[in-house]
Order: C-alpha cells, then sequence, then structure tokens
C-alpha cells in the first residue's frame, strides 16, 4: 500500500504542476487582454502617452477585434480628473478662480485633444444645418466646421467656463472626480443603447464593440468612482447623467436614424455640462 501511495503521489506531481502553470497563462493573457484595453482607452480619449501597442484591432485572433477599452472609459476620466486636481493644487493659491477655470476649461481640451469638442461642433452643423437625414449626415461628415458647429463650441465651453467658476473653490476637486468619469461613462451607455446611423466607419465599429459585459463593468466602475467621490451628490449626478444621454441620444437617433462617432463626441460634451449644473445646484 505504501508503494502504491507514493506511485500516485508522483504521478500527481506533474500533473498538478501542469495545472498550475495552465492557471498562471491563463491568468496572465487575462492581465495582458486588460491591460490592451486599457491602453486603447487612454489613449482614444486623451492624448495622455501609454506604454503598448498602439494597435486598434487585435490581430492574435482569427477574427480581428477592435480593442475599444469602454470598459474603462470611466478610469480615464478619472485620471483626467486627478490631474486637473493636481493643476488646482498648484495654481489655486498663485490666480484667483475666474483665471483657474479658464485654465481647467483649456487643460481639459488639450488633454482629450479637442476630440468630443470636435464631434460637437460637427453634431451642430449637421442636426440644426440640414434638411434630410442623409443631409445631416453628409454636413457631419464634412471636416469643416460651420456657423452652428461654431455656437455650438463656443456656448459649451461658456457653459464650463461659468459653472467652474461658480462653483466653490473647495469643490472644484469633487466637480472634476464625479463630472468627468460620469461624462465618458455616457459614451459606452449610449454606444451599446443606440444603432449606428452608418453601417460602416469608426463609430458603427465602436457600436458593435461594446457589449452588454463591458456596460455593465463600465458602470460598475463608474457607480464605484461617484459613489466614493461624492456619496448621494455622486448618485445624483450618475441619474442626471444618464437621464441627459438616454434623452439626447433618443433625439438623435430620431432625426438622423442612429448615432455617430461626432454625436457620442457632442454627448460626452453635453454631459460634463449637465454634471457640473447639477453640482453647482445641489451645492448651492
Amino acid at each position: 500500500m505504501k508503494s502504491s501511495d507514493s506511485w500516485l503521489k508522483q504521478r500527481q506531481g506533474p500533473h498538478k504542476q501542469k495545472e498550475m502553470q495552465k492557471l498562471l497563462s491563463k491568468l496572465g493573457s487575462m492581465f495582458l487582454d486588460q491591460y490592451r484595453e486599457l491602453v486603447a482607452a487612454v489613449r482614444f480619449l486623451s492624448v495622455l502617452p501609454m506604454p503598448g501597442s498602439s494597435q486598434l484591432f487585435d490581430k492574435h485572433e482569427v477574427a480581428p477585434r477592435l480593442v475599444v477599452g469602454c470598459a474603462y472609459f470611466p478610469l480615464v476620466g478619472l485620471l483626467m480628473a486627478y490631474l486637473l486636481w493636481f493643476l488646482l493644487l498648484v495654481l489655486t493659491p498663485l490666480i484667483p478662480q475666474l483665471a483657474l477655470a479658464a485654465l481647467l476649461v483649456v487643460a481639459l481640451v488639450i488633454l482629450t485633444g479637442g476630440l468630443h469638442l470636435d464631434g460637437l461642433m460637427d453634431s451642430c452643423d449637421g442636426l440644426f444645418g440640414g434638411n434630410t437625414p442623409e443631409r445631416k449626415l453628409e454636413i457631419m461628415r464634412d471636416s469643416s466646421v460651420g456657423s452652428f458647429g461654431v455656437l455650438g463650441g463656443a456656448s459649451i465651453l461658456l457653459l464650463k467656463f461659468a459653472l467652474l467658476a461658480s462653483l466653490r473653490v473647495h469643490t472644484l476637486p469633487l466637480a472634476l472626480l464625479v463630472a468627468l468619469p460620469s461624462a465618458r461613462w455616457a459614451v459606452v451607455l449610449a454606444l451599446r443603447v443606440f444603432p449606428s446611423a452608418r453601417p460602416t466607419g469608426l463609430g458603427a465599429a465602436f457600436h458593435q464593440a461594446v457589449t452588454t459585459n463591458k456596460l455593465v463593468l463600465a458602470s460598475i466602475i463608474e457607480l464605484a468612482i461617484v459613489l466614493v467621490a461624492g456619496q448621494f451628490i455622486g448618485l445624483i449626478v450618475w441619474v442626471a447623467v444618464t437621464i441627459t444621454t438616454l434623452s439626447l441620444g433618443s433625439w438623435i437617433t430620431r432625426t438622423i436614424g442612429g448615432l455617430t462617432g461626432d454625436s457620442y463626441g457632442a454627448i460626452e460634451e453635453v454631459a460634463e455640462v449637465v454634471a457640473l449644473l447639477v453640482l453647482l445646484l445641489v451645492r448651492a
């Protein structure tokens, strides 16, 4: 019996080692996949440098998969909020709040590379400038900016400046930590809920890449951020941003038959303003 037991142990030893190696390999692969998603999210939503592959498509799979990183969009907003918070800490003792609010708006545009602002301006040109859905989409595809785009961009920047300047200085970190992640979560919600206005293009590809599981993960991350940072106030902001996203997305879908890449930028910008406005109303 002893010799039989020792023989079984010898057989089980290599088997357990192989199982452990498989488990570690699987965990390592999962970690690399999630890191690739995080890198994609940071690079898409900001100009921040991140080490890692810059490929949008995962070529390791038989059918190349678009790497969006949408589940980590709220984390990118949180990262931007911390960077702007650092700017606050440095500049608050040196300059008045009006100048500080203006610098925050400019810094946010620089951090995002103007991506969402450009989408808002193109959306304003198309949605308010065309007579038919086809003409509206054609105008939105045009890279030149029209009068409606200029008015929309100027209005959104003015609103952000006014809201940031109206909040108390000690409330600005809370505003950044709640508003920026919430606005980027709004993009994930819009990507999942509403159809694409065009059958092709980056917007359509992003819409197909956002699954229900990724929306759930992004929602969990977003709720964790706003509840830790703002508690009940953060929850109120999240509800307001959700209602705004669904309402604006529904209106755009009725107007042009779905959303485009520009529409997602417009939703992000509007959601950011709504979040700041709610914070101002609640803290007033």
